[in-house]
C-alpha cells in the first residue's frame, strides 16, 4: 500500500516566494543564481551565506511545499517511536518523528523532498508493527533539528531511571505514598519525580507547571517565557500518585477529588537550594484531577525599575509620577502581562521611612519586606477589596496598592482615597491605556472624578527576549518592513533585525527571558480637560500621541530594531 504524503499545491513559484518574502529585486535574484551556479551550491545555501536568515529560508521552503514550519520546541516525541531509531541515524538523515496517531506520522525534516529518508523511517516503523497510512511533514532548520535530537536523547537519559522505577512499582497505591514514613523517604520514586519536576521548572525559568490527565497518559507541561512547552509524558498509572504527592506537600485534602482546591507549597522545605513557593490549584476533569502550580520566587522576584523594559523616556515619566503625593496610577493589561511585578518594583523604589505603604491583594504573591504592610482579601469571609481599603484608610497610609479594581464600589473608594491625599496604585484588565478611561466610565465613575484623580495609565505586555548566546542579525523581509513602517519607523538598506538561532541555553527556542513593552498615558491638564468635555477615546488617543505617547506596537517595534525581541513577537503580542 502506498503511503500518502500530505502536500498542498504551490500557488506561486519558488523564485516568486523568495522574491516576495526576502524583498529581493529580479537583479539580485539573478546575481545570487549566478553565484550558486559558479560555486555549485543551491540558491538557498547562497542566500543563507549572504546573511539571510536560515529560518526565513526554511519558512519559504515550507510555504512552497504547503507544509508547516516549526521550531520543534513544543514537541515531545513518544518514547516508543524514538527508541526505534539511533541518534546517529536521525542526525545523518536530518529527520525526526514527532508523533503518531491514527495511522498518521508527523515527521520533522530539513529537506521535505527527501523521499528516501521518509521511506526508510516508514520501513523501520513497519518492522516494529506500526502501520503508516499518511505522512505529515513539518519543515525546520538544520540547526533546530540537530539541537532537538541532542536534547531528546539527553532528556531521555535523565528521566529513564525515574520512569523505569515507576514502571517497576506501577502498583503503587495512594495509601502507600501517603504514609508518614514514605513522605520523608528520599528514595521514593514519586517523591523523587515530584521534586525533579519542580527543580527542572525552576532551572528552566518556568512560571507555571501543568499536570494534565488524558485518557491514556499524564502530560506535564511548563509555561516558559509565556508559552506552554511539553516537558514529559507519563504513563497513566503515575498520574494519581503524583497528584496526591503534590496535594500532600500543599496540605490539601487528598481524598477530595470532586471539587477544586487551592493551596501553597514552600518548596524550600524539600530542597533548601531552591527558594520558591508554589501556588497550587486542582480541578476535577473527566480523566482525573488537573493540577497547575505557579512558581513564586522568594529571591530576585522584585526587580529594579531599570530592568523591566522601560525606555528612558518612559522610565523618567514613570519615576516622576510614582513620587507624586496623591492620585491614581493604573496598570492595565491581561493576566500575565507583568503588572504585579511592575507595581511591586515601584513600591520598593518609593519605600522610605517617612511613608506608610499598604497593599491589599488577592493573594499576596511576594513578601515585599521593609515597612510595607501587606494583606490578602478573603471574599468567602466577606473581606473584599472595598472593605479592606475602607479599613486601611483608618490606618493613616500614604500609599496604597489595590490589587485589582473589579467593581464600582472598589473603584469609587480608590478614587475617594486618591482625592483625600493618598497615592493609589491599582490594575484593570483593558487592552490599552486610553480604553481604560471608557472602562471606568462604564463602571460608573464620573468623568470629572477621573480627571481629578488619574495621574498615569500604564498599559503593558511581555515580549520574549532574543537569546544573547545565539542572536544573529538578518535583513528584514517585505512583510517585516511593512510592520516597521506602519509603526512610524524608517526602513532603509541599513535596517537590520535580529533573531535567535536556537541553542542549549535557550532550550533551542531562540528566546531567553521576557521584557516589558509599555504605553504610558500621562493625564496632564489638556487630557483632563478632554475628560471633562467627554471627548471620545480616539480623540484622546490622537492627542496623547501628538504629545509624544508611544503605543504598545511602537514600543515593541523599537525593541525589535534594538535587537531585544523579534518582529514575530511584535505581531503576536500587539495590534496595529
Amino acid at each position: 500500500m502506498k503511503v500518502k504524503v500530505k502536500r498542498a499545491s504551490p500557488e506561486k513559484s519558488f523564485i516568486e516566494l523568495i522574491t516576495e518574502r526576502l524583498g529581493l529585486s529580479p537583479e539580485e535574484i539573478q546575481r545570487f543564481q549566478q553565484i550558486a551556479k559558479k560555486e555549485k551550491k543551491s540558491l538557498l545555501q547562497v542566500l543563507i551565506e549572504q546573511g539571510y536568515s536560515e529560518e526565513e529560508i526554511a519558512k519559504i521552503k515550507a510555504d512552497y511545499f504547503g507544509y508547516k514550519f516549526d521550531r520543534l520546541t513544543n514537541y515531545v516525541p513518544p518514547e516508543d517511536i524514538i527508541d526505534i531509531f539511533s541518534k546517529e541515524f536521525l542526525k545523518e538523515r536530518l529527520v525526526l518523528p514527532l508523533n503518531y496517531e491514527g495511522g498518521i506520522l508527523r515527521i520533522a525534516m530539513v529537506e521535505p523532498t527527501d523521499m528516501v529518508s521518509i521511506n526508510e523511517v516508514i520501513e523501520r516503523l513497519k518492522k516494529h508493527g506500526i502501520e503508516i497510512n499518511e505522512v505529515d511533514i513539518v519543515v525546520t532548520t538544520k540547526k533546530q533539528i540537530l539541537d532537538k535530537i541532542e536534547l531528546i536523547f539527553e532528556e531521555t537519559k535523565k528521566i529513564e531511571e525515574l520512569l523505569s522505577i515507576l514502571k517497576s512499582e506501577s502498583e503503587i497505591s495512594v495509601e502507600e505514598i501517603t504514609k508518614e514514613e514514605s513522605i520523608s523517604e528520599k528514595s521514593s520514586p514519586i517523591i523523587a519525580l515530584a521534586n525533579k519536576i519542580v527543580e527542572d521548572a525552576y532551572k528552566k525559568g518556568a512560571s507555571d507547571i501543568h499536570i494534565q490527565p488524558t485518557e491514556k497518559s499524564s502530560i506535564i507541561r511548563m509555561r516558559i517565557d509565556g508559552d506552554l512547552t511539553d516537558y514529559l509524558v507519563l504513563p497513566k498509572y503515575a498520574h494519581e500518585p503524583l497528584i496526591t504527592r503534590f496535594k500532600i506537600m500543599s496540605n490539601m485534602k487528598i481524598d477530595e477529588k470532586r471539587v477544586p482546591q487551592d493551596a501553597r507549597i514552600n518548596f524550600e522545605r524539600y530542597n533548601p537550594n531552591i527558594k520558591v513557593d508554589l501556588r497550587v490549584s486542582t480541578v476535577p476533569s473527566i480523566y482525573g484531577e488537573d493540577l497547575v502550580m505557579r512558581l513564586l520566587l522568594k529571591t530576585g522576584a522584585i526587580l529594579d525599575l531599570t530592568k523591566l523594559g522601560f525606555s528612558k523616556r518612559h522610565l523618567d515619566l514613570y519615576r516622576e509620577t510614582i513620587r507624586k503625593p496623591y492620585g491614581i496610577i493604573l496598570h492595565v493589561g491581561p493576566t500575565g502581562s507583568g503588572k504585579t511585578t511592575t507595581l511591586y518594583s515601584a513600591l520598593k523604589e518609593i519605600d522610605t521611612p517617612e511613608k506608610k505603604i499598604i497593599t491589599v491583594e488577592d493573594p499576596v504573591e511576594y513578601t515585599l519586606g521593609g515597612s510595607i504592610v501587606q494583606t490578602s482579601i478573603n471574599p468567602l469571609a466577606g473581606y473584599t477589596f472595598a472593605k479592606a481599603i475602607k479599613a486601611f484608610l483608618r490606618h493613616d497610609p500614604d500609599v496604597m496598592l489595590v490589587g485589582e479594581i473589579r467593581d464600582l464600589e472598589t473603584a469609587r473608594i480608590a478614587v475617594e482615597a486618591s482625592l483625600t491625599g493618598h497615592l493609589v496604585f491599582s490594575t484593570l484588565h483593558t487592552n490599552d491605556a486610553v480604553s481604560t478611561i471608557t472602562r471606568l466610565e462604564e463602571m460608573g465613575i464620573e468623568s470629572y472624578l477621573l480627571a481629578d484623580s488619574l495621574l498615569l495609565i500604564c498599559a503593558q505586555r511581555l515580549v520574549k527576549k532574543i537569546c544573547n548566546n545565539c542572536k544573529t542579525e538578518y535583513k528584514p523581509s517585505k512583510k517585516e518592513e511593512i510592520v516597521i513602517k506602519n509603526a512610524g519607523f524608517e526602513v532603509n538598506e541599513n535596517t537590520k533585525l535580529y533573531k535567535g538561532l536556537g541553542c542549549k541555553i535557550c532550550n533551542f527556542t531562540g528566546y531567553k527571558g521576557r521584557t516589558g513593552i509599555h504605553e504610558l498615558l500621562k493625564v496632564d491638564e489638556e487630557i483632563k480637560g478632554m475628560l471633562i468635555e467627554k471627548k471620545s477615546t480616539e480623540e484622546i488617543k490622537q492627542t496623547a500621541i501628538q504629545k509624544g505617547m508611544k503605543t504598545l506596537r511602537q514600543d515593541a517595534v523599537m525593541k525589535a530594531l534594538e535587537g531585544i525581541t523579534t518582529i514575530d513577537e511584535v505581531i503576536k503580542v500587539t495590534i496595529q
